[in-house]
């Protein structure tokens, strides 16, 4: 697993609710990264959607300036939230 690739700031939202997400972690040959603990991202965290998540369901998002793979289920009023902004 290669490090998440860098973030683009216009795609960028606020957590309306608390998610669950599992921190990505160097790994010890700093080329590549682990899976870390399981966690919960706060209500009002901001989140940078970053890149593809290790399966179709997830993602990778940037918090607070570490990486985690959340589930894309858990991101619907987020993306429910993007789809009015823009409609």
């Amino acid at each position: 697993m290669e490090f998440p690739p860098p973030i683009h700031m216009e795609r960028a939202y606020t957590l309306p609710n608390s998610v669950s997400a599992i921190q990505l972690l160097p790994a010890e040959d700093g080329e590549k990264t682990r899976l870390g603990l399981i966690t919960h991202l706060p209500e009002g965290a901001e989140i940078e959607i970053g890149g593809p998540g290790f399966s179709d369901r997830t993602v990778c998002v940037r918090c607070c300036g570490a990486s985690y793979f959340v589930f894309l289920d858990d991101l619907e009023l987020v993306r429910e939230q993007a789809a009015a902004a823009h409609a």
